[in-house]
């Protein structure tokens, strides 16, 4: 995949998948709870393959690159924050109204942290504009470990353990490197 596939597909796929949900669950309470629980969980897949692709990238050499796959991953989360929004505004305006300052400091700071992470995707000279890129997305992977890791459906918590595998990939992607670095020197001594 290259240019802007992958965004789209995660776009288009995370609202099959909305969609999907709201017409086995209906369209109520439940469903869009539902909707927007399983949105979450498939942008957590492509935060997964967007946040582990420096180390993925050796072995799948056709991988679209980091900028696009967390372009791809911002994506699919908006249509995430799409049917948080539906819930709240047609399900849970109760809600809402007894929790203001709370539900909009979650949805604010939530969304805010997705697309900083978006918006700094593409590698730039400047070293705070890297530190507020790498903040965002260990705090992404932060959340999302946090959210499967203690998750009751057992099942789920799978995701959080490939979520701790993807900090290993990105985590070695650059020992390799300096691995075969040092290795190249070392022989031309």
């Amino acid at each position: 995949m290259s240019g802007r596939l992958p965004i789209w597909t995660a776009f288009l796929a995370n609202c099959v998948v909305a969609g999907l949900t709201c017409a086995a669950r209906g369209w109520s309470a439940a469903g869009a709870h539902a909707a927007a629980r399983n949105t979450a969980r498939f942008s957590a897949l492509w935060f997964i393959v967007a946040f582990a692709a420096p180390g993925l990238v050796r072995i799948v050499r056709s991988l679209p690159n980091e900028v696009r796959l967390i372009q791809a991953f911002v994506v699919a989360h908006i249509v995430h924050f799409a049917a948080v929004v539906a819930v709240l505004t047609k399900f849970e305006p109760e809600h809402v109204a007894r929790n203001v300052t709370q539900t909009v400091l979650v949805v604010l700071v939530g969304f805010s942290i997705v697309m900083v992470a978006g918006l700094t995707a593409r590698p730039r000279a400047s070293r705070l504009y890297t530190t507020v890129h790498k903040v965002t997305l260990y705090a992404i992977l932060l959340i999302f470990a946090l959210a499967f890791l203690h998750n009751p459906l057992k099942p789920l918590r799978l995701m959080g353990v490939a979520l701790i595998l993807a900090l290993v990939a990105r985590l070695t992607s650059r020992m390799a490197f300096w691995t075969a670095t040092v290795e190249k020197t070392s022989v031309s001594l």
